[in-house]
């Protein structure tokens, strides 16, 4: 990524309300660079500067801030397939460079900031951002936002299943994981969910089995593969679709390749290396332990929120968001959150693209207003703004969805609330777990998943 210049950093951090053409242009910043931050990033360059563009009220203009950790986006999609052993997903299909994707967009007022945002300020409107390798520049900086777009995500537990920083810190543990599961002899997958399921059936499909077809042949070695659910049942959130059918059948693939299956097994620590073999010792909520080659943790994921204040936080720390406009209101005018970080979400993919042309229609919208406001202050701007087209998020739109590639050739899952045959889990991902989509998340901020409906590249099926 460039590293914007003194200059650049100097307008940054200019408090300054424009008040003509020549006037410091206001920051829209998007915390997260990953599909939310990207796909909204996208939007704004290619379609909001265009409708922005069409109303020359008091001369304001803008610029784009796109903050994240690393320089790479993960295809963490295509994680459980990836863990098992290197070759299986390429490195370059699972690390992909995001400012190639914005060459298009040299000539616009973008910059791509490598950092982590540290604190939000909602009353002054301002973020600071932990800069990364900028030795010439002091460590933390502090910017100003017109308007704040946050799309942070969440992290799993495990550096394998999700950033924790930049991409070197998960290519490595992919590089180190690889070696420990060549040598081993034992594995431990904690997790009944979708990651859980998904990677001890990768696991045990390209680990324990030389063919899958037109029969399956076991290796010489194969290695012990045990699955620990917390609850009595794998795909809990399945299960309380209504759908126990769906758990049933990913649990009998998992057996059919061998894989233990142990319900209502909660682990509470795990140690590794604690002796000079290399293992892992793992403690459970009874007081046994157990000691296995490889422990790989599926428990779940934390809100990337440590950096907004509590006031605009949930319980559980997500961003306390409208459920329809995507707005915090809680926060102030023109700020918005979207994706796993938001409260509307259910931690869906499809939570995230089916929000982005809501937040980035509200934004115009909100854009406009403060536009008109500036331009003529004493005058009443309601019914301009009401006539203006509103967007809200539908939750029965991006319906309950999990897709579980288990076997070679197949696995569970449910798609808009409807259960899904083996075949088509294999077909929508286990077939190569859409990593020839990647490109076009970086490239055009698209849904992998979407088959585009009249030219709507968000949406994954018909908006009914």
């Amino acid at each position: 990524m460039r590293s914007p210049t003194d200059e650049e950093f100097a307008g940054f951090r200019s408090k300054e309300e424009p008040t003509g053409l020549a006037a410091e242009p206001l920051n829209i910043i998007i915390l997260g660079a990953s599909f939310g931050g990207l796909s909204c990033a996208h939007h704004f360059l290619d379609t909001t500067l265009e409708q922005l563009s069409k109303t020359k009220d008091a001369g304001l203009t803008y610029r784009l801030i796109l903050v994240g950790p690393s320089t790479h986006i993960y295809w963490n999609i295509g994680a459980p397939r990836a863990i098992v052993k290197s070759g299986l997903v390429k490195s370059e299909d699972q690390f992909l460079p995001i400012e190639p994707g914005f060459h298009k967009d040299r000539a616009k007022n973008f910059t791509i900031i490598q950092g982590k945002c540290v604190s939000m300020d909602a009353t002054s409107r301002t973020v600071s951002i932990e800069w990364g390798k900028m030795a010439d520049l002091p460590k933390i900086q502090t910017l100003p936002y017109h308007a704040l777009i946050m799309c942070t995500g969440t992290s799993a537990r495990s550096e394998l299943l999700s950033l924790h920083g930049q991409y070197l810190e998960t290519e490595a543990a992919l590089n180190r994981i690889h070696q420990q599961i060549h040598h081993a002899k034992s594995i431990v997958v904690c997790g009944g969910g979708c990651s859980g399921v998904e990677v001890a059936g990768q696991l045990a499909t390209y680990l324990n089995y030389k063919r899958h077809f037109p029969f399956r042949q076991k290796s010489s070695n194969p290695k012990k593969i045990t699955l620990l659910s917390g609850g009595t049942t794998l795909l809990k959130e399945v299960s309380a679709l209504g759908k126990p059918e769906i758990c049933k059948k990913a649990e009998k693939q998992l057996k059919s390749l061998g894989v233990v299956v142990r319900h209502n097994i909660r682990v509470t620590s795990h140690e590794s290396w604690f002796d000079q073999t290399g293992a892992t010792r793992i403690t459970f909520e009874d007081g046994t332990t157990h000691i296995t080659d490889v422990y790989i943790d599926c428990t779940g994921v934390e809100p990337n929120s440590d950096f907004a204040p509590e006031a605009i936080k949930s319980r559980n720390g997500y961003i306390l968001t409208n459920n329809k406009t995507l707005r915090v209101d809680v926060a102030g005018e023109r700020v918005y959150a979207l994706g796993d970080v938001a409260s509307y979400s259910k931690n869906y993919v499809l939570d995230v693209y089916h929000g982005v042309p809501v937040v980035m229609q509200n934004l115009l919208n909100d854009l406009l207003l403060h536009r008109w406001k500036t331009a003529n202050p004493d005058s009443d701007h309601r019914e301009k703004f009401e006539a203006l087209e509103q967007k809200e998020f539908d939750a029965d739109l991006p319906k309950n969805s999990q897709i579980c590639p288990i076997t070679k050739f197949g696995g569970a899952g449910i798609l808009g609330g409807l259960k899904l045959p083996s075949f088509a889990v294999w077909g929508l991902k286990g077939r190569n777990y859409v990593v020839h989509k990647a490109k076009m998340v970086v490239v055009d901020g698209g849904n992998p998943y979407a088959s585009p409906v009249q030219g709507d590249k968000y949406y994954s099926g018909s908006k009914g």
